[in-house]
């Protein structure tokens, strides 16, 4: 049986998530973008990757491809005007601009055919309350409108849950490089989309 507090939390939780408005990116949101993936990165990131890890994610990698925000395709959830999370997808592989070998390597591996999921962080005072899904389910239904059933990401470990929980399945596992011989974990999932996707939220 429920509590009544808990029942309360919940209550609020749904409020608070429904107050939170989603919308196209544009590259006047970059700063803020760019401040809430680091504080996302930072702090839901610990638990799975060590500090250095985190460093190279951030330093080498980044956190999104600017140009998914040209093509109209990366999307923000906001809060009282403040960015709260961001995700979006692409036709475009991951960071095709500026690879090592090795990342080249590993691009080769998704499907020319796939829509990319892309880049879904959430503001780690605004976890758990589903934006998350909620950002992945979005671009899905954009990915699905445009003619793809099937979706391919690259998670971080601290993502790989979700996705799971979301129809994904595990493809491969395998480490980015980020230069000095060392590599950050990540995980190659999967989804086929289908038929209520394209008018799913």
């Amino acid at each position: 049986m429920t509590s009544p507090l808990l029942s309360f939390v919940k209550r609020c939780d749904a409020d608070l998530a429904a107050a939170i408005e989603l919308r196209a990116a544009t590259r006047a949101d970059t700063p803020a973008l760019d401040a809430m993936h680091f504080l996302s990165v930072q702090a839901l990131g610990s638990d799975d990757y060590t500090p250095a890890e985190i460093e190279a994610f951030i330093g080498h990698l980044g956190t999104y491809d600017k140009r998914l925000i040209d093509d109209g395709t990366y999307f923000v959830l906001l809060h009282g005007g403040h960015v709260v999370g961001s995700g979006g997808w692409s036709r475009h592989l991951p960071h095709a601009e500026g690879q090592q070998q090795g990342e080249t390597q590993q691009a080769a591996s998704l499907a020319p055919n796939s829509a990319k999921v892309r880049s879904i962080f959430v503001h780690p005072k605004y976890a758990r309350l589903g934006l998350g899904s909620r950002l992945v389910r979005h671009a899905e239904s954009e990915a699905a409108a445009a003619g793809f059933r099937l979706v391919e990401l690259w998670a971080t470990l601290t993502g790989v849950p979700l996705y799971e929980k979301l129809g994904y399945q595990v493809v491969s596992r395998f480490g980015i490089p980020v230069g000095n011989g060392t590599t950050v974990p990540a995980v190659h999932m999967a989804r086929i989309l289908d038929a209520e996707s394209a008018s799913a939220a």
